[in-house]
């Protein structure tokens, strides 16, 4: 039997962003660790099976149903866990083919109509030394889910293993009674949220890193890691000064960054999108799922500024995120309609997160040691904005400052002084508190000069500015012009389009843009992808790139373009 629901908000903008940039493996979750002892792998195997029957979600296929998407239940088969025996190889020739094989787990784009959404691998290394790795998508997981992960397998291998049943929480709702839940009764409060943070955003400009290169016109989206620990007196000091100042080690850790990027765009705020884990209901507290949803923050890093002003600034500008953090991301961005940009994620480019120290695997009779960060670092990785910065609580209570930054902005020189400038300030802030902005940043030494710094001109202005001369409406000239503008037309709303106006100012919205898009892939045989909607804007704009396009790949029957037509 199968149950349809809607996607989640939260799922409906990575969706959307599957749509948009296909296969980006900075949404593929990767979870690892090296098992040492005698582990039993069909005991293993069942246990993850009964993951997946206890958790729709994973066993659900996320496909597009009349141009929306839509997550479909299935029934739960034997969890697929694939083994490879390297018993036969050394050490380095081992550690080759685990990177090679996890290379094509994380390059190959994850079908998310293909449930269970989870894959496993299981290395065995030796007779009682294995390295189990389990891969699934973002759209289905969330940083709470890792930790319930972790609970849950254990369990459910011990009970394998002893022959019991597993002692877990039953689950009252699960993750389509949520995405039910979300549409149905928390919408209509989402407004109010939304609003505010078009209010709040409509005018924000994020600053423009300096770069290594200029920044392409459409980017990569390949990434590489820095990664540097954060000194135990630094550790120390920031719970010393959280707690003096009233503040979360989160916020001191985010008010350092802020004074980062502001000195190191030499301008007088920082703009940082983080997440939040969005489980505020106690019925969600079990439940694997993706719950997160990203906001954007913005701090006033005036020089003269002391720190304890701006831990309060910080505090009060995460509350307000915290009461208004129902808001969708994508529904925020269809609000403020920026120009979209294919060399740039919207709104921010730069993010922060704070993750504490992670529940652990506990396999009973097996030593088990993670080893997620090291796999993955590794592999290669991709990422959707221009630096992500990441705090790491370790087991050891160790912190690191993980790095993941775009290679086609960045050098690996250049990310290593801003992670050693990222310490220098922390140890600043610490061992004088009562500085101010100027003080800390000047203790940034290691940062780098200035590399590629944009012009704030009007053409690279990430908003869109509306014209208050009306443009005449641009009729339909060919037969592709007409049924394009037809489709467009349905989509939207409206009885007819003018072809050279923006979708997005007609009240199209990124989920409409990718409706359009498979409508006009289906029905009229192009070969389209959001981003070229994204690129062209109008219908006349969309006629000009088909243009491009080599005669072979025109649907028969078509008129050729005409020449003429230009993008809005």
């Amino acid at each position: 039997m199968e149950d349809n629901a809607p996607l989640s908000f939260g799922q409906e903008a990575l969706w959307l962003a599957e749509e948009l940039v296909p296969g980006l493996s900075a949404y593929v979750m990767l979870a690892g660790w090296e098992l040492t002892g005698p582990l039993d792998p069909q005991a293993l195997q069942r246990a993850l099976t009964a993951l997946v029957d206890r958790h729709e979600l994973l066993r659900s296929a996320l496909v597009p149903v009349d141009g929306r998407p839509e997550q479909v239940v299935r029934g739960c088969a034997p969890f697929e866990l694939r083994r490879v025996d390297l018993r036969d190889r050394d050490g380095q020739e081992q550690d080759k083919a685990i990177a090679g094989d996890l290379a094509g787990l994380l390059e190959k784009p994850f079908d998310l109509s293909s449930p269970p959404l989870l894959r496993g691998v299981l290395f065995r290394l030796a007779a009682r030394r294995h390295t189990l790795v389990l891969v699934t998508h973002h759209i289905v997981w969330d940083g709470g889910s890792d930790v319930l992960l972790r609970r849950e397998l254990s369990e459910l291998y011990a009970a394998e293993v002893q022959g019991r049943r597993p002692e877990l929480p039953e689950l009252a709702v699960q993750y389509a009674d949520f995405a039910w839940w979300q549409r149905e009764e928390a919408s209509p409060a989402l407004e109010a949220s939304v609003e505010h943070w078009a209010q709040r955003l409509r005018d924000v400009r994020a600053p423009e890193l300096p770069t290594d290169r200029p920044r392409p016109a459409l980017r990569r989206f390949t990434a590489a890691f820095c990664q540097i620990p954060i000194p135990a007196a630094a550790v120390r000091g920031v719970t010393e000064l959280a707690r003096t100042a009233s503040v979360s080690p989160f916020v001191v850790h985010l008010a350092v960054f802020d004074v980062l990027v502001a000195r190191w765009a030499d301008e007088p705020r920082a703009v940082v999108g983080t997440p939040l884990s969005g489980r505020g209901e106690p019925e969600l507290e079990n439940l694997l799922g993706y719950f997160v949803n990203s906001v954007v923050l913005v701090a006033d890093c005036d020089p003269g500024l002391t720190l304890s002003e701006l831990l309060v600034a910080v505090r009060t500008d995460l509350s307000s995120a915290f009461e208004h953090g129902d808001a969708p991301f994508h529904h925020v961005v269809d609000r403020i309609n920026p120009l979209r940009d294919s060399s740039r994620h919207p709104l921010y480019q730069v993010a922060f997160q704070y993750v504490p120290e992670s529940e652990p695997l506990r396999l009973i009779g097996v030593d088990a040691t993670e080893v997620s960060e090291r796999l993955l670092h590794r592999s290669e990785v991709t990422t959707e904005f221009d630096l992500l910065a990441e705090v790491r609580e370790e087991a050891d209570g160790q912190h690191i400052l993980n790095l993941r930054y775009a290679t086609d902005l960045f050098d690996a020189t250049t990310m290593d002084g801003v992670a050693r400038a990222y310490v220098e300030i922390l140890d600043a802030a610490v061992a004088t508190p009562d500085s101010t902005l100027a003080r800390l940043a000047e203790a940034a030494m290691s940062l780098p000069a200035a590399g590629t710094k944009p012009s704030r001109g009007p053409e690279n202005v990430p908003h869109r500015v509306p014209s208050s001369d009306a443009a005449p409406s641009v009729a339909p000239r060919t037969e592709l012009h007409g049924r394009i503008a037809a489709v467009w037309a349905e989509v939207l709303g409206l009885p007819e389009v003018d072809c050279a106006a923006n979708f997005f100012a007609m009240g199209g919205s990124s989920l409409l843009g990718a409706q359009l898009v498979r409508r006009l892939s289906a029905e009229l045989g192009l070969n389209l992808e959001l981003i070229d909607l994204f690129d062209s804007e109008s219908v006349d704009g969309l006629v000009e790139f088909l243009g491009r396009a080599s005669a072979a790949d025109w649907p028969g029957g078509f008129d050729r373009p005409d020449s003429r037509a230009t993008p809005s």
